[in-house]
């Protein structure tokens, strides 16, 4: 398959790493290492090839990914305790239905189950691979609550454990002394270069884009809703324009990446029913530097810019740089456009959505005050049926799905109970 433009492993769990350590950093060092555990206990075992380790270490670097929907902010580092099930079941769910890993689900579903739990519960819903996640995920809280690691905490806790798993704990450090590393942080550069010798098809970057921005939007539905319309908007209105396809992948993803940064916004000003204050505006505005800064420096400056510079305007009065005029390409413009008519287009609870008329007349306003495009909301004006039909026929088959999910994750996780 043609690859569109490079972007490697490394580069997408990197723009994850950032975006989950806005919010809290414990909780993606966490992943990291404990992928860091699984890539050496799979290399141990001698029974994967690289490709299925890279795959395995990626999902686990994002195994508590569940605990966005499940956990309130302040306690999401402590989320192997407080809702273990819950954010095991709706993290594999997540995975199953919004990752390009879908067929993996069972290894995030499995990590919370103990060799003597799932024999107590008679539980078919298993994976061999989940269970030694487990067993890496536990490695790696005896690192975080004693600064050591060794064989003789595992001995104590036998009875939760399988034997090989032990065996294997013992012999993947005799051959790659990876213990040593993980105490002294250089674990990282060698995991790292692990990832970046995988590059991503076009359709996996767009899938590890929308897991990552999904996992962040799902703790609200209109954030969601409003992503999944900027990229469906942008998309069909960049077709339009007569983009190439390298252009078009780019702006899928930028779009999709777009408000990146709200993972820094607090979620009672995301999800505020009114309208905000002069204050909560003010910090509203920095999602658009912390998504910035979450994209710089992996080599996507063209991506980063897309999504990260949408509310930048022609006559240089939006945020976060003030960039005007030319500095402004095309690509830009279009997210831009695409976050507008999505956000005209929310209801929310202080505004009902607004219709075609009142949209083109924002629109028409706005290309008259030199803030958007005259090119581009034209071609947008004269297409809007095409346009908006498409669009909102995408959003609303990922909102079923989204919904869907909803109604499975409680009834997997009353059968756990």
């Amino acid at each position: 398959m043609k690859k569109v433009f490079e972007v490697t492993l490394k580069q997408m769990i990197l723009i994850i790493h950032r975006a989950i350590n806005s919010v809290d950093i414990r909780l993606f060092n966490h992943g990291e290492q404990v992928a860091y555990i699984m890539m050496n206990l799979l290399k141990a075992d001698g029974n994967y090839s690289d490709e299925e380790i890279l795959e395995i270490c990626a999902i686990s670097v994002f195994h508590d990914i569940g605990a966005y929907k499940v956990a309130e902010r302040d306690k999401l580092a402590q989320i192997d305790t407080i809702s273990p099930f819950d954010h095991a079941v709706y993290g594999a769910l997540f995975i199953k239905y919004f990752s390009p890993l879908s067929r993996l689900y069972k290894i995030v579903l499995t990590h919370h189950f103990t060799v003597k739990y799932y024999k107590n519960k008679n539980i078919d819903i298993i994976s061999k691979e989940g269970l030694l996640l487990n067993f890496a995920d536990y490695i790696d809280r005896i690192y975080l609550n004693k600064k050591v690691l060794s064989k003789d905490y595992l001995d104590e806790d036998k009875g939760n454990h399988l034997k090989e798993h032990i065996k294997l704990f013992v012999d993947a450090d005799r051959k790659f002394g990876f213990i040593s590393k993980l105490l002294d942080g250089s674990y990282e550069e060698e995991l790292h270069r692990f990832f970046e010798t995988k590059v991503l098809t076009r359709e996996e970057v767009i899938a590890y884009s929308k897991m990552l921005a999904y996992s962040i939007d799902f703790r609200s539905e209109a954030t969601v809703k409003h992503t999944i319309l900027v990229e469906a908007i942008s998309y069909q209105i960049a077709k339009l324009c007569g983009l190439g396809e390298e252009t078009l992948t780019k702006i899928k993803v930028a779009s999709v990446l777009h408000d990146i940064g709200k993972i820094g916004i607090p979620v009672e000003i995301l999800e505020k029913p009114g309208k905000l204050t002069p204050d909560e505006f003010e910090i509203m505005e920095k999602h658009s530097i912390i998504g910035y800064n979450i994209l710089s420096d992996l080599n996507i400056d063209d991506i980063r810019d897309i999504g990260a510079l949408h509310h930048e305007k022609i006559d240089g009065t939006g945020y976060p740089f003030g960039i005007k005029g030319e500095e402004l390409t095309v690509e830009i413009r279009i997210v831009a456009i695409g976050d507008i008519i999505s956000a005209l287009l929310g209801a929310r609870s202080y505004k009902e959505s607004f219709d075609k008329e009142k949209i083109i007349r924002i629109l028409e306003n706005m290309v008259k005050s030199n803030k958007i495009d005259s090119e581009i909301v034209n071609l947008f004006i004269n297409n809007y049926e095409f346009i908006m039909d498409e669009a909102l026929k995408e959003s609303n088959d990922l909102m079923d799905k989204y919904l869907n999910l909803n109604d499975e994750y409680k009834t997997i996780l009353k059968q756990f109970s």
